[in-house]
């Protein structure tokens, strides 16, 4: 049995006939011999929506109850999808992701998926049924509902590859493939043909849209090959390689910058290095437990420490830094509507000639860094958020326009 795992994203079933052409694209793929299954995330902006409408109940909804009404969402989309595929002449059944085992921590807004146990998706695949899957929700161990936070529904399709062992894991969503910059942001970005998991899953933790970092990760680790396609376009897509098939994969030299990112959901938390040691950074690193964190506690005994986390998952900002303020007084400082300009390459964190030469060229176009930090595949660069998309212009124009088009893997 050839499984094929599809994940459609919210603008790819936006409406009824978008759901409808989603429909004849997944029962084409049966016809062409595969036992598939599809994974679908909520119509449009309903996700915001919902939580629109929980604020407007409470200024701090409980998170269980969040997760509760935002996976309603996506049980909506399968739902619908799974009557629109019947209506074309194929068998399809709806599962939510307790039905399809996927079960996950207790973290509820923010969950991570810790095991799989596919039988009864294994069980409806073999009957020939094409099974319909809710994205972005999985079950704790005693079922109460979670979500995998934004653009879970990537995670969610790649966690049921890998248990099934399927070929490939296609996301298909608005834009034709990964490029080298947001094309929204950077006109002159070029379409990558392929770029490998280390690169990929980097790019998505810095900023690009297109597919969720931990999904990535996932891939990775479980040696699942990802395909980026356009549901409105066919032509151009993006293969993103595990680590083991790099070696097949990849021309002998890759590009030393593959994209350049930006986001703009980042808070710096900073502190002085005495109340960070006097207790207060446990009660902090308690209190965003949940959240996402960019960058852990940096500093020394005689520089304040930063702690950058995503305020995505964070439902009212004001009432979070409300609430670090009732809890720790002028201690601790918050400066929100912060981003971060970030250029990914293999090993580029290692090569202080990019960093310094990323550093003048930022301050000489005076967009002033609050902050700078490396990983191994990137350089990044914490600065205001309205000044985020004139840095990754400025980083894409000096780092990849520049390079030669043979170094780039690109149609």
């Amino acid at each position: 049995m050839k499984v094929l795992v599809q994940k459609y994203g919210g603008s790819s079933v936006v409406t009824t006939e978008a759901l409808k052409n989603v429909a004849r694209l997944v029962v084409e793929t049966k016809r062409r011999g595969y036992a598939v299954v599809v994974v679908v995330s909520a119509m449009g902006d309903t996700t915001n929506n919902l939580v629109q409408v929980a604020r407007q109940l409470s200024a701090k909804p409980s998170r269980r109850e969040l997760d509760a009404l935002l996976a309603t969402g996506e049980m909506v989309s399968m739902s619908l999808l799974a009557i629109a595929i019947n209506e074309c002449g194929e068998r399809a059944v709806s599962l939510n992701a307790a039905q399809c085992g996927i079960f996950t921590n207790d973290v509820h807004s923010n969950a991570r998926i810790l095991e799989v146990q596919p039988a009864r998706l294994r069980a409806h695949l073999e009957n020939g049924e094409i099974v319909v899957v809710a994205g972005f929700q999985g079950a704790t161990s005693n079922g109460d509902l979670t979500t995998l936070g934004r653009g879970g529904s990537d995670t969610t399709a790649v966690a049921l590859a890998a248990a099934l062992n399927a070929e490939q894991c296609e996301i298909y969503t608005d834009v034709n493939g990964v490029w080298t910059a947001d094309p929204l942001v950077v006109p002159g970005a070029h379409h990558l043909k392929e770029l490998g998991a280390v690169e990929m899953q980097e790019l998505a933790w810095t900023g690009a849209k297109v597919l969720k970092a931990e999904a990535v990760e996932f891939a990775s680790t479980n040696s699942v090959s990802i395909v980026v396609r356009s549901t409105f376009q066919a032509g151009r897509e993006t293969w993103v390689h595990p680590p083991a098939c790099a070696a097949q994969t990849f021309r002998p030299r890759r590009a030393e910058v593959a994209g350049v990112a930006g986001r703009k959901d980042v808070i710096r938390i900073t502190l002085n290095a005495t109340d960070f040691g006097n207790g207060c950074a446990e009660l902090i690193f308690d209190l965003i437990r949940d959240f996402d964190l960019i960058l852990g506690a940096t500093g020394s005994t005689s520089e304040p420490v930063d702690i950058l986390i995503s305020d995505r998952e964070i439902v009212n900002s004001a009432a979070f830094a409300s609430d670090l303020r009732k809890r720790f007084g002028q201690r601790v400082a918050l400066t929100d509507r912060l981003g971060l300009v970030s250029i990914v390459g293999f090993g580029l964190g290692t090569r202080p000639a990019f960093f310094l030469s990323a550093s003048r060229l930022l301050r000489q176009a005076n967009i002033p860094v609050m902050k700078s930090f490396t990983t191994r595949e990137s350089l990044c660069f914490v600065v205001a958020a309205n000044q985020v998309d004139e840095g990754v212009l400025l980083m894409h124009d000096a780092f990849i326009q520049t390079q030669p088009v043979s170094q780039l893997s690109r149609i």
